[in-house]
């Protein structure tokens, strides 16, 4: 049962229908298909924007209307094939070895919409192996109704109420849990304070022309699909890596005796992300592919959950998240991978991380809400594929306590990437620890 209700989306969601997030989960032990499908609708009580329908006001605010006579549930598909587990689990959970119609699925990265068919918010599917010897559940919601912390209480909370049904009667009761879907809360109290912001920012947002004017009254749809066309290209290859505790520990003592004075400390992730920027760098330079600017972007995206008052403990499941660039100087990551070029890399990545307040983030949401063609400006900003690439982080997330009531997932991967020069870094399987680099 569903409550009737409008949720008016953010420009945070607005900037963010370029993408949506897909990841495999892989369980060596299957949960019974009725256990799966009753907890699924369970938790979609709880997150009831997905299954709504996303319109555009007059005002080109788009929102999603959730009609209980009405609803536009979420794609929900439980199959079987004919590949063992363990097949796939010698092979690194390859999902070509998988049926087409199933490994495809994650090479789109909006959910689409059907000519005469609403836009799904969502897609699960459950594929189980043969002879019942393990399940895979591929999971993708487009970012513009989930940000990567609501996707993964999505996946939690159905894990926890699956693992309740399961248990014995009495053994485990659901604990009670209020996730926030209104998105008024990021707009609350926001003053203009055109200080907080970089001049280039600054004046990207205040920016308005006649093609973002008229792109900004398109549907989180349309700009999925436009997005899509400029981001993806057919040459990408997908590498997995895994990186182990030992190896970023190391990482990280090689670059101490070069930390800059104006910054505190390097994280792994730091470090992490530096030496992914050096080597995409150098990639790019090796093919031909990067053009005549002196530096080199590292994206990030930052969650403003712990940086912003209001949002720490709301337990708020919309956009909270701002994609910000580290600028380097491009000629020294050409010529060397060594720890002074990391360090150098991975210090200007923490000021800048360190440099979102909340301050800056109140500033930044009062901008792209006030201007909806400077929202469209940012986003074609990072549809530019140049000397940059860009990182998202799932480390934070405990991944590998999504136990549905059979064990955690042997792995948890996202899915092909089909943006150029993008990078994941997830947590590292149990028992191994450290990191999956994608």
């Amino acid at each position: 049962t569903l409550k009737p209700q409008t949720i008016r989306l953010d420009a945070y969601d607005d900037i963010s229908s370029m993408s949506s997030i897909p990841l495999y989960l892989w369980y060596e032990t299957p949960i019974e298909p009725g256990i799966l499908a009753v907890s699924f609708y369970k938790t979609l009580e709880e997150f009831p924007i997905l299954a709504g329908r996303i319109k555009t006001g007059n005002d080109s605010r788009n929102f999603v209307v959730i009609d209980k006579d009405n609803l536009n549930l979420p794609d929900y598909t439980d199959s079987s094939c004919d590949v063992h587990f363990q097949t796939l689990k010698d092979a690194d959970f390859d999902v070509r070895l998988l049926p087409v119609d199933y490994s495809s699925a994650c090479k789109t990265p909006v959910a689409p919409g059907v000519i005469g068919r609403c836009m799904k918010l969502a897609e699960f599917h459950v594929l189980r192996m043969k002879d019942n010897s393990g399940m895979c559940i591929f999971a993708s919601v487009p970012h513009t109704i989930l940000d990567g912390t609501g996707y993964y209480s999505f996946m939690r909370r159905w894990a926890e109420i699956s693992k309740c049904i399961l248990a014995a009667p009495g053994q485990l009761e659901v604990p009670v849990r209020d996730y926030r879907h209104d998105r008024s809360i990021l707009e609350t109290g926001v003053e203009r304070d055109s200080d907080a912001l970089e001049p280039e920012v600054c004046e990207i947002l205040n920016t308005s022309t006649a093609v973002s004017r008229w792109v900004s009254w398109f549907s989180p749809e349309l700009h999925g699909r436009i997005f899509k066309y400029l981001l993806s290209s057919p040459g990408i290859c997908n590498y997995y890596y895994q990186l182990s505790n030992a190896a970023s520990e190391h990482l990280v003592k090689l670059v101490q005796p070069f930390i800059e004075p104006t910054v505190s400390h390097l994280s792994a992730n730091d470090v992490i992300t530096a030496l992914a920027a050096v080597l995409f760098a150098q990639a790019l330079h090796k093919a031909g592919r990067l053009s005549g600017e002196a530096v080199f972007l590292a994206n990030v995206m930052i969650d403003m959950r712990p940086r912003v008052k209001r949002l720490t403990n709301a337990n708020y499941m919309g956009n909270a998240v701002i994609i910000n660039g580290a600028t380097n100087a491009l000629d020294p990551m050409l010529k060397d991978c060594g720890p002074q070029v990391l360090a150098a890399v991975a210090c200007n990545i923490r000021r800048m991380v360190d440099g979102i307040d909340e301050r800056y983030c109140n500033q930044m949401g009062y901008m792209l809400n006030k201007n909806p063609s400077g929202c469209v400006n940012l986003a074609m900003q990072l549809t530019k594929a140049g000397n940059e690439f860009m990182c998202t982080n799932h480390t934070r997330f405990g991944w590998y306590d999504t136990d549905f009531g059979s064990g955690s997932p042997a792995l948890v991967r996202p899915a092909f990437l089909t943006a150029e020069n993008d990078f994941a870094i997830m947590p590292g399987r149990p028992g191994q620890g450290g990191y999956e680099l994608a």
